[in-house]
């Protein structure tokens, strides 16, 4: 195998998304951030698990990743329930 093999997967249109808040702040990994919304990972999941992301909205969780796509990666419960979001989701505090 190759250095270049397999080839790398492009990313959709759009991505990957600006690390930057929903007020134009630079997100990096470690900083803190109020959420404002959570509609990108809430819809399309069960009931119970909307109602658990929607109680987030409005509380400060630290930043453990950006991935390659962008996304916010934020963790929850002691980190057993990591979840992601759009950076325009997010203010940094």
């Amino acid at each position: 195998m190759t250095a270049d093999w397999p080839p790398p997967k492009s990313l959709p249109p759009g991505f990957p998304l600006s690390a930057v808040d929903s007020s134009g702040q630079p997100i990096r990994v470690g900083a803190k951030v109020r959420i404002e919304s959570v509609a990108s990972c809430a819809r399309g999941l069960p009931r119970e698990d909307q109602v658990r992301l929607r109680s987030y909205e409005g509380k400060v969780f630290e930043v453990l990743e950006i991935d390659r796509y962008g996304m916010i990666w934020l963790g929850a419960d002691g980190g057993s329930a990591n979840f992601s979001l759009k950076p325009n989701e997010v203010t940094v505090t």
